[in-house]
């Protein structure tokens, strides 16, 4: 008798301390479940993950590749000591770009982008069009590789429909900065082979591009473009070695110019 007594005293204190501190049974009707710890917490992480998808609302990234043709690189000019002589090289061959790119929709139509994109593979392979005794049948070769910055800023058009695909052309264009690396140039004349540095130069660059947007879903679309991208200048160094011996030219090739029209294709992801 006393042992129910003390039972039952116990179960009646448990019931008056689970009211006071707001409390009571989940099989309680009276109580909502979104009222649960549980269920708070993760009603919590869920708007905090719309509030982040809503920070990036309207930015895209976008990873492209391609291919890169050069065009006329114009003349070189240098002195090895016997008078300046003009080197000229009618374009730098075809090499590839890299490219990555973070934009963001300002309206339905434009948008800008920070783009980081890399050329490499180009040739530097010249003549010498001058004639002073110094130069005669000389040959000039080296590696171009270029790293570049820009500022894009893009016009995309009123988009249309193909066979369920939404196609979106535009237009844009860009300005920024290039890093231009020529590397060792390797010179042949029927007196041997000389070796001139090769050396770096940050340019001012920019382009023009025409492309098309094509849906694959509804944040990732297939972005194919064409581009006419200026660099700058490109140089040697003054210094050279022949058979060993290190000495310097009176002034360095200087003057090429790197100027592309490139095939782009890329996947742009829309957050």
């Amino acid at each position: 008798m006393k042992l129910s007594k003390i039972l039952l005293l116990l179960l009646t204190a448990s019931s008056a301390s689970l009211a006071l501190a707001g409390g009571g049974s989940y099989d309680d009707p009276s109580i909502s479940p979104a009222a649960t710890p549980t269920a708070a917490l993760a009603n919590s992480t869920s708007q905090k993950e719309m509030k982040l998808s809503d920070g990036f609302k309207g930015f895209y990234i976008t990873v492209k590749g391609g291919v890169s043709e050069s065009r006329d690189a114009g003349e070189m000019h240098g002195d090895a000591g016997g008078g300046e002589y003009d080197i000229k090289d009618s374009n730098l061959g075809t090499g590839h770009v890299f490219g990555l790119s973070v934009g963001k929709r300002i309206n339905n139509n434009f948008r800008l982008e920070l783009e980081f994109s890399q050329r490499d593979e180009l040739e530097y392979d010249a003549k010498f069009t001058s004639e002073p005794s110094v130069s005669k049948g000389v040959r000039d070769k080296a590696d171009i590789d270029t790293k570049s910055v820009f500022i894009n800023g893009f016009y995309d058009f009123e988009s249309f429909v193909i066979s369920n695909t939404s196609v979106t052309p535009y237009l844009g264009g860009g300005i920024g900065i290039s890093r231009n690396e020529l590397g060792t140039v390797t010179e042949t004349s029927a007196g041997g082979t000389v070796f001139i540095d090769g050396d770096k130069l940050s340019q001012f660059a920019y382009k023009f591009a025409a492309g098309t947007l094509v849906s694959l879903t509804k944040k990732l679309s297939i972005d194919i473009s064409y581009q006419y991208v200026d660099l700058g200048r490109f140089k040697s160094d003054k210094n050279l070695s022949n058979n060993g011996v290190r000495s310097a030219l009176t002034k360095e090739h200087n003057g090429g110019e790197i100027k592309t029209q490139e095939l782009m294709i890329g996947l742009q992801y829309k957050f």
